[in-house]
């Protein structure tokens, strides 16, 4: 889904839920209703260098909040995986925007 098809979405009133993923370091991603990545035109993922960064673009398309999700890089780095212990649950954080 492109920025334009969330506005037009926003616009006929549905509200879907937004949610800005960190991928690695400092690279965020947007999905929205768990299952659709916002693309650009090329339908590549479009990419964001800073929370602040996404919530800016979703914000302008005319959401008035989304979640920051941070999952866990622990299992990997301490072998909880080892262990039979489950998995952490990701880090999840109301983001709420001011109007553009």
């Amino acid at each position: 889904m492109t920025l334009e098809q969330l506005r037009r979405r926003l616009a006929a009133g549905e509200q879907p839920q937004a949610e800005i993923i960190s991928v690695e370091g400092m690279l965020y991603i947007i999905r929205l209703d768990a299952q659709d990545i916002l693309t650009d035109t090329q339908a590549r993922s479009l990419r964001f260098y800073s929370a602040h960064a996404a919530s800016k673009a979703l914000s302008k398309a005319g959401l008035a909040h989304a979640w920051l999700v941070h999952h866990s890089p622990y299992d990997e780095m301490v072998g909880r995986a080892d262990e039979s212990l489950p998995q952490p649950a990701p880090l999840r954080t109301r983001m709420t925007f001011q109007e553009v």
